[in-house]
């Protein structure tokens, strides 16, 4: 195992140490009262934990070869998921969306696992078509551009536009970075933008996040209530936070605080040190997944191993940046931090993905 891959395995598991603590001390109450067991939460962490570290190292040990042959396949499979969910009677339903699919007591949710797959099926396509994409070549640039609009479309129906927003993004980078024309990627962008108006400013409850996020004292009690409570938690943690367990948001004030919220908790029962460490944990991801990329000798690889990187540093940004009220409210959580069985299941396979690619080409040297 080299350097880079020492370091990122230890950033990930303080991330998840970190993660169980915090949704331990930001659920208990709440599971208290609504399951009569205020370990309910920490209990299905600890099992997702677990979970996602025996398919880390089932990942790692899988030939590279393996995942570039089926990508396309695991793309087509998590379509036909994504179709299945939204099916009455099949797909699970909570808070107003339709998401989940249900495995016994547990829910599954392929938009997240979409991330991966629609990463691993670009990575292919590209490297296989590099040396078209250097000729400038714009018919290359449509067939993955399809497939990323069917998988965007039907994550939208459920709806879940914070997850299309984010696989378009990653998309888009990945288009850029195997070096389509920045001009290609832009125009593809652009056209975007009309379906962007009609999803946001058309649909009235996410009309409301912008304008909360624009001024959430506007509608304190109502839309920007939530943004407001994480300020709040913010505020009173200062630097040093209020200590471990004490925080008063959790207490039924801030929505989703073990969930897409949780870096709130944090800044208030461990201060801006708290927030920091995170921070800088998820800046030592990025800089091993660069370092790993720029080692890499084959096409295929250095795309993987980036996007990968981005999947996990992107998605803590903007969840970072939802906390602190620089963009509006997305349900996107923070990775291996929040509570929630398929996003941590998924990163730890990215992160397996990582570490396998990283021991393959140190074999190979």
């Amino acid at each position: 195992m080299s350097k880079s891959a020492r370091i990122l395995f230890i950033a990930v598991y303080l991330l998840v140490g970190i993660g169980v603590v915090m949704t331990y001390s930001a659920s208990a109450v709440y599971a208290e009262r609504t399951y009569h067991n205020s370990q309910y939460f920490l209990y299905r962490q600890l099992l997702f934990v677990v979970i996602g570290t025996l398919l880390l190292f089932a990942t790692a040990s899988v030939p590279i070869a393996f995942w570039k042959k089926h990508a396309r396949t695991l793309l087509i499979g998590t379509i036909a998921l994504l179709a299945v969910v939204l099916l009455p009677g099949i797909g699970h339903s909570a808070g107003g969306a339709q998401r989940w699919l249900r495995l016994g007591s547990f829910h599954f949710q392929p938009s997240e696992f979409a991330k991966l797959a629609t990463s691993l099926y670009l990575c292919d396509y590209l490297a296989r078509k590099i040396k078209v994409i250097k000729k400038g070549s714009l018919a290359i640039f449509f067939p993955p551009l399809l497939l990323v609009m069917v998988v965007c479309a039907l994550t939208v129906l459920q709806p879940d536009l914070g997850s299309c927003a984010f696989i378009f993004i990653i998309s888009a980078l990945l288009f850029f970075l195997a070096g389509i024309r920045l001009r290609y990627v832009m125009i593809a962008s652009l056209m975007f933008l009309p379906v962007l108006y009609f999803l946001v400013i058309r649909v009235p409850y996410r009309l409301s996040r912008v304008t909360a996020y624009l001024n959430p004292w506007q509608d304190p009690q109502g839309s920007g209530f939530q943004m407001i409570q994480s300020f709040l938690a913010f505020g009173v943690g200062g630097i040093h936070g209020v200590g471990l367990g004490q925080s008063t948001q959790k207490l039924f004030y801030l929505p989703s605080a073990y969930n897409d919220f949780i870096l709130s908790i944090i800044g208030e029962e461990l201060g801006l040190v708290g927030v920091l460490g995170i921070m800088l944990l998820f800046g030592l991801i990025f800089f091993c997944g660069i370092k790993m990329a720029g080692n890499s000798r084959h096409e295929y690889e250095r795309l993987l191993i980036l996007s990968l990187t981005f999947l996990i540093v992107l998605q803590a940004l903007v969840n970072m940046m939802v906390a602190t009220g620089l963009v509006p409210t997305k349900g996107l959580p923070l990775p291996f931090v929040s509570y929630g069985g398929t996003s941590i299941v998924v990163n730890l396979m990215g992160v397996g993905l990582l570490m396998g690619m990283d021991h393959q080409a140190r074999e190979r040297r």
